[in-house]
C-alpha cells in the first residue's frame, strides 16, 4: 500500500507528510487500543465516541474548577467509570452480540447526552489565557520534531502491548475471548474481566478526547461523532476477533485506514466521496481477512 501511495503521488513520502499521518491517527488509534481488549474477549463498544466527547467537553470545563491537572485527572476517571458501568451491566446479564449493540448504542445516546447537556450543545473554550500545558498535549513536540500526541499513542500501544502479551491479566483475556464457558470453568472471574475491559476502552476514549480538544483548543459535544465506527474497523482490518489478535495488528489496520484517508485527501478525493470508497475498502478488508 505505501509503495501505491508514493507512485500515486510524490508528496506521500515527505517527512511532513508522514509526520502529519501519524498526527491523523492518533485519536482513532489510542480508541481502537481500548477497542481490542474489548474486541478481543467477543464483545464491541458503540459508545466510545461519546465517552471521547464526554472527555473533551470535561477535560475542558473542568479546568474552571480545579485547575489543568485536576481536569486533566477528572476526565480520565470519568471516562473510566462510563466504560466500567457499560461493562459491568453488560456482565450481569452476559449479554449476547445483539443485547451488546442494543446496551452500548444505549450508552452511546446517554453520553452524548451528557457532553451536550453540559456544554448547553455549543463549544466550550478553554480558560481565558489558555491552557499551556494542555493545549500542548494536542499541539506540543517533543525534540522538536515528535508531536506530544504521538508520543502519547506511543505509549498507550507499547502499554496494551506488554499488557496482553506478557500479563497473566492479558492471557486471561485471551481465554475469555476463545471460549466464554470455557474460560468460566476453568475459574476465571469472566464477568469481572469483561467489565475492566469496557473501563479500559472507556479510559482510551477519555485519553483520546482530551487529546482532541487540547488541538482543536476546546472541547465540542460532538467531537466523537462517528469515531467508534473508525475504531471498530481498525481492529477488524487488523484481524482481532474473540481470542485471537494482539495490538500490532491493530496498529496495522490503523496505519492502514489512515494511509488510506491521506493518500485519498492527496488525490483531492471529495470528503463525500471519500466516505463511500473508505467503506467499500473497510468491507473488503474484512471480507478477505475472514477468507483466510
Amino acid at each position: 500500500m505505501i509503495i501505491i501511495s508514493s507512485l500515486v503521488n510524490n508528496s506521500f513520502l515527505t517527512e511532513d507528510n508522514l509526520l502529519n499521518i501519524l498526527k491523523q491517527v492518533t485519536v482513532n488509534g489510542i480508541l481502537a487500543c481500548g477497542m481490542t481488549f474489548v474486541m478481543l474477549t467477543g464483545g464491541f463498544d458503540l459508545s466510545v465516541g461519546s465517552v471521547l466527547s464526554v472527555g473533551a467537553v470535561f477535560g475542558v470545563g473542568l479546568q474552571f474548577q480545579v485547575g489543568t491537572g485536576g481536569a486533566i485527572v477528572g476526565a480520565l476517571l470519568i471516562g473510566l467509570m462510563a466504560g466500567m458501568i457499560t461493562g459491568a451491566i453488560l456482565s450481569k446479564i452476559n449479554a449476547n452480540s445483539g443485547e451488546a449493540f442494543m446496551i452500548t448504542l444505549g450508552f452511546q445516546l446517554i453520553y452524548a447526552g451528557v457532553a451536550l447537556i453540559y456544554t448547553n450543545g455549543g463549544r466550550m473554550m478553554l480558560p481565558e489565557g489558555g491552557a499551556p500545558f494542555y493545549t500542548a498535549l494536542g499541539q506540543g513536540k517533543i525534540f522538536g520534531f515528535l508531536p506530544v500526541p504521538v508520543l502519547i499513542f506511543i505509549v498507550v500501544a507499547v502499554i496494551s502491548h506488554i499488557v496482553l502479551a506478557y500479563t497473566t491479566f492479558g492471557r486471561r483475556i485471551y481465554l475469555t475471548g476463545g471460549s466464554y464457558e470455557a474460560a468460566r470453568l476453568s475459574g476465571i472471574r469472566v464477568g469481572f474481566y469483561k467489565m475492566v475491559v469496557y473501563a479500559i476502552a472507556g479510559f482510551s476514549a477519555a485519553i483520546a478526547g482530551i487529546i482532541l480538544s487540547a488541538r482543536v483548543n476546546g472541547g465540542l459535544p460532538e467531537a466523537g461523532k462517528g469515531y467508534e465506527l473508525y475504531a471498530i474497523a481498525a481492529v477488524m482490518v487488523g484481524g482481532i476477533a474473540g481470542g485471537e489478535g494482539n495490538i500490532i495488528k491493530t496498529l496495522l489496520g490503523v496505519l492502514t485506514i489512515g494511509i488510506l484517508g491521506n493518500i485519498l485527501n492527496l488525490m483531492g478525493v471529495s470528503p463525500f466521496n471519500q466516505r463511500i470508497l473508505m467503506g467499500i475498502i473497510i468491507v473488503a478488508a474484512v471480507w478477505m481477512q475472514r477468507r483466510k
